[in-house]
């Protein structure tokens, strides 16, 4: 094969010098063949003219056939290429005509090394996205440039380009996403800035978002009950009924959440944000539903945003309302270097409760994290949180501080994985009636979510994640296990 590629190399390679010298000669004849013409008028020779007349128009002839030959073996020499067995040949005059913007002879060479074994098929695609980019055509730009990610998500100018075409279709939550991604890099100051700009941009002109998700949830433990079958109150053993232990059900999970803002000048505008979350299970004595919605000012600037808003919220436990509450929320989120980023939030909320008077209160809680992005493929995650219940009566106050790490990041075969870990220190401050002692509880929360992102069914991506919370109390009626598999379909509008 080897002496056969040389053999066929020599012989384009004569083919070439021949092509040249036939346009040298056909260049020659015909400057020959008019300076013998002109000599003849001026010296009045009109017989032999005219003689020569025919001879120049038969010689003019012939030079007209060698360069049109000529043209037609140069123009195969320069599709060759892309018909030969050497596919990096083909995708070097792709690249070639894509920079003289010649967009019909660039897609047809890229048409025809698609599918071919000899060209590197991420090349293919990526001028196949180069070439939509050049032509406005963003959709397919987006395609070429994903199903390149899907294989290869360290590709840092492959991220940009997706990006930027994101951008342009105004899809500006996933733009953000990759843009974020590539400064994970270490990209040239110059490219860093546009960068910025970008995200400046997108954080100024996003006036509304939506996402949706819904998918089936099985529960191993959805009354977060004892898998104890006896407990000891002022020392005696009891039995526990089985509505207090542990009760497994398959649920259907239902989240919306949105937001829409409007501009109130420069930097400012006013957002109103909406949120359902809402399981149903078989017994509907479980089911839960919370509905969120709030309103109010908020300030966007360079690389971040942050406002404060009054909301309104409900509770329904079993189809019934179980609390009602009201309160403000403040938020914000921004770059804080190239890698790092930090968000926040603090709520205040007074809750009543429908049938239970004795947990009505005031509710805080907040929450800082810290995300560094570690290289264009991965990041990690590092949050506090704190909550204080004021409720009426001390049995039901607790206050709790909870630690979260993070670890979130895009692999081959288009796949993306999300794993944290949350650990929550919670304290009683009245003692428990039953047990005449003070309740301290530490939960573990693990959860570990696959989001297959290559995968596109009508705008929504496919995931699967499990969550374990082991929850450990010094009062053991209160000890429990549970694992959630959700198995969902995520989108964003």
């Amino acid at each position: 094969m080897g002496r056969r590629w040389e053999r066929h190399a020599r012989w384009r390679h004569c083919m070439h010098l021949a092509g040249s010298m036939l346009l040298v000669v056909a260049g020659r004849t015909m400057g020959d063949c008019g300076d013998r013409a002109r000599r003849g008028e001026r010296a009045g020779w009109a017989g032999k003219t005219r003689r020569r007349e025919g001879q120049v128009v038969r010689s003019r002839w012939r030079t007209v056939t060698l360069r049109g030959c000529a043209s037609l073996l140069a123009l195969w020499l320069n599709a060759a290429p892309a018909l030969g067995e050497d596919g990096s040949q083909g995708l070097e005059a792709a690249r070639r005509a894509l920079l003289a913007g010649h967009w019909a002879q660039a897609g047809a060479i890229l048409e025809r090394l698609r599918g071919s074994v000899e060209a590197d098929p991420l090349e293919v695609s990526f001028l196949t996205g180069m070439l939509a980019t050049a032509q406005g055509r963003d959709e397919q730009a987006i395609e070429a440039f994903r199903r390149i990610l899907d294989q290869r998500p360290d590709l840092v100018r492959v991220r940009l380009e997706l990006a930027r075409a994101l951008f342009r279709a105004g899809e500006d939550g996933a733009a953000r996403h990759h843009f974020e991604r590539t400064l994970g890099a270490r990209l040239p100051e110059a490219v860093e800035d546009n960068v910025r700009r970008y995200l400046e941009q997108i954080r100024r002109r996003r006036m509304w978002s939506l996402d949706l998700g819904f998918g089936i949830l099985p529960d191993s433990n959805i009354n977060t009950g004892s898998n104890q079958q006896y407990v000891t109150i002022a020392g005696l053993p009891f039995t526990l009924s089985s509505e207090a232990r542990e009760q497994s059900g398959v649920g259907l999970l239902v989240s919306v959440a949105g937001t829409r803002s409007v501009h109130m000048g420069t930097d400012w505008r006013l957002r109103g944000f909406g949120s359902l979350l809402r399981r149903d299970y078989a017994d509907s004595r479980f089911d839960d539903m919370i509905l969120r919605a709030g309103l109010g000012p908020r300030r966007v600037w360079g690389m971040g945003e942050m406002g404060i808003a009054p909301f309104v919220s409900e509770r329904r436990f079993g189809n019934d309302v179980f609390n009602r509450s009201t309160g403000v929320r403040a938020d914000g989120s921004g770059q804080l270097s190239a890698r790092w980023l930090g968000e926040g939030a603090l709520e205040w909320q007074r809750f009543e409760h429908s049938q239970q008077s004795a947990r009505d209160g005031d509710v805080i809680w907040g929450f800082a994290g810290l995300r560094r992005l570690w290289d264009p493929v991965s990041s990690v995650l590092l949050g506090i949180d704190y909550y204080r219940d004021d409720a009426r009566e001390a049995v039901y106050r607790q206050e709790a501080t909870g630690w979260t790490a993070g670890h979130f990041r895009d692999w081959r075969v288009g796949l993306s994985t999300a794993a944290t870990v949350r650990v929550a220190f919670t304290q009683f401050e009245g003692l428990q009636p039953l047990f005449a002692e003070y309740r301290n509880d530490r939960l573990v929360t693990w959860s570990l979510v696959l989001t297959k992102r290559d995968w596109d069914i009508q705008g929504f991506s496919p995931s699967l994640s499990v969550t374990r919370h082991d929850n450990a109390s010094s009062i053991d009626l209160y000890s429990f296990q549970r694992w959630q598999v959700l198995v969902a379909l995520n989108g964003r509008l």
